[in-house]
């Protein structure tokens, strides 16, 4: 039987929705969970530009991530339920994001004719293959701060590249508009996360090369404006106190710098070395491909660079890639942290389909004949299939199946019973640790996996990081979690 490709390409989108469906559906049971509580009492205790201050002098310069952390923390002002609307309104806007970027880079800057529709598919496709293979989803998806930190300044840095493509080569009337706009997202990319301001940097470069010469003042625009807001979130104090703390104790630290590029390398291998990820990143480059294959410029010809322009799309492609493992093995000496692989995971898959795409074009100009098993939707279709049944796919389906609705069941008694201690001022408080069959996406806890950054439960006993944050938010004088506990009743 042959399948029509019209028939093909249908059954290829509903994988792909039948792979990202779990994870959007898991928002709707996420609860709020360690910094989001914590980050609500600290701004209930210092006001909202106390907070913003405290924080400046004492943790952290990024006071876009802050601001959205404590002012428009939805636990500051008590509605727990927030983080699911917030979880999931990010999970879109990221996708939307994507989108954003390929349809400006292959429509706009290119000159391809590349609908909003296939730049919606292939951003779904990038998004599915992340969510399946992200070394920590529950944290870059999940939690609040998490997403918040990681989440928001790659959306700010795929729209402002999305946006300062289109201040260069979109219709005329509209490039200044659109370089003012990108100025937002830029500060939102730059101060947001240090990770993003690093990998901002090989972004800004290959604009400044690239852009026609009639746009350089709208990039010099872009460089003052964020050189600013960079130099604002630099100069905090709190950064520096904790990069003292985050620094291991190490004598040898000092001389970080003698190996710090042989590290960085070896760093760089580690992440791919997990067969999920390397899978991935060939997923995504085999997408990337078949799109370059299968879209020709507005002219009806490839688009081909010349040697000059790959050299420098290459070194921003290595740089970008590259530079968050040097960020941290100069900081910590070590890997990227799980929840920033998270975000290393996702901006290599766009960069490597992105690179396909753009390589696919310029064989095709050369007139290099394609084998046709390398044009075929079909590679591309069994790979995803492969991994979306070995990742974390199945996973989220299984645990939306059995643990999610009992897992909000049982955070929302949990929460009724603090609420209650609370007004009756209930000296102790002694609740059962959640009882799941599984737990590892949305509800990561010990108990099912080792392979976790974080166990979201509380600790059995009355000491412990997460019961300390619970007394303090519920303003409970003591929290334990003992394991022979009577269930919670359910809310009403």
């Amino acid at each position: 039987m042959i399948i029509s490709p019209t028939l093909r390409i249908l059954l290829l989108r509903l994988g792909l929705l039948l792979a990202i469906a779990p994870f959007l559906l898991l928002t709707a049971f996420n609860q709020p969970f360690f910094d989001d509580f914590r980050n609500a009492y600290w701004t209930r205790a210092q006001g909202m530009w106390g907070v913003q201050q405290y924080l400046f002098n004492t943790w952290t310069g990024r006071f876009t991530s802050t601001f959205f952390m404590t002012v428009l923390n939805p636990v500051t002002y008590g509605w727990l339920g927030g983080v699911k609307v917030v979880a999931a309104g990010l999970f879109v806007v990221q996708w939307a994001s994507i989108a954003h970027f390929f349809r400006a880079l292959l429509h706009t800057a290119l000159r391809v004719s590349f609908s909003w529709g296939a730049a919606f598919w292939a951003a779904g496709l990038l998004l599915a293959l992340f969510c399946n293979g992200a070394p920590a989803p529950f944290s870059y998806l999940y939690w609040f701060c998490g997403a918040v930190a990681y989440q928001i300044p790659l959306i700010g840095l795929l729209n402002f590249t999305a946006l300062a493509l289109r201040a260069g080569w979109g219709p005329e009337p509209t490039r200044w508009r659109c370089a003012g706009l990108a100025c937002l997202p830029l500060v939102l990319a730059l101060v947001g996360n240090e990770l993003t301001l690093v990998q901002a940097v090989p972004v800004l470069a290959l604009l400044g090369y690239a852009l026609p010469v009639a746009a350089r003042p709208k990039w010099w625009l872009w460089l003052a404006i964020g050189g600013l807001a960079t130099a604002v979130a630099v100069v905090a104090p709190g950064n520096w106190l904790r990069a003292r703390a985050m620094a291991p104790e190490d004598a040898l630290q000092a001389y970080r710098w003698l190996v710090l590029l042989p590290r960085t390398a070896y760093s760089a291998l580690l992440f791919l070395a997990r067969p999920v990820t390397l899978l991935s990143v060939l997923a995504a480059a085999a997408a990337g491909w078949w799109l370059g294959l299968r879209h020709r410029g507005t002219s009806g010809t490839p688009v081909r660079l010349s040697r000059r322009a790959w050299w420098a799309v290459l070194a921003a492609f290595v740089v970008l890639n590259g530079i968050g493992f040097l960020l941290f093995r100069y900081l910590i000496v070590g890997a990227p942290l799980m929840r920033a692989q998270n975000e290393i995971l996702l901006v290599m898959l766009v960069a490597v389909a992105a690179l396909a795409w753009v390589a696919a074009q310029h064989f095709s100009a050369l007139g290099y004949q394609v084998p046709l098993w390398l044009r075929h939707e079909g590679l591309l279709a069994l790979l995803a299939a492969g991994l979306f049944a070995s990742g974390h796919v199945p996973e989220a389906w299984r645990e939306l199946l059995t643990s999610a609705p009992s897992f909000d069941t049982q955070m929302q008694a949990r929460f009724t019973v603090l609420r209650t201690a609370q007004l009756a001022q209930t000296p102790v408080v002694v609740l059962p640790p959640l009882r799941l069959p599984y737990g590892h996406v949305l509800i990561p806890l010990r108990q099912f996996s080792t392979f976790i950054e974080f166990d979201i439960d509380l600790t059995a006993g009355c000491e412990g990081n997460i019961n300390g944050v619970m007394e303090r938010y519920f303003q409970v004088a003591d929290v334990c979690c003992e394991p022979t506990a009577t269930a919670l009743p359910a809310p009403q």
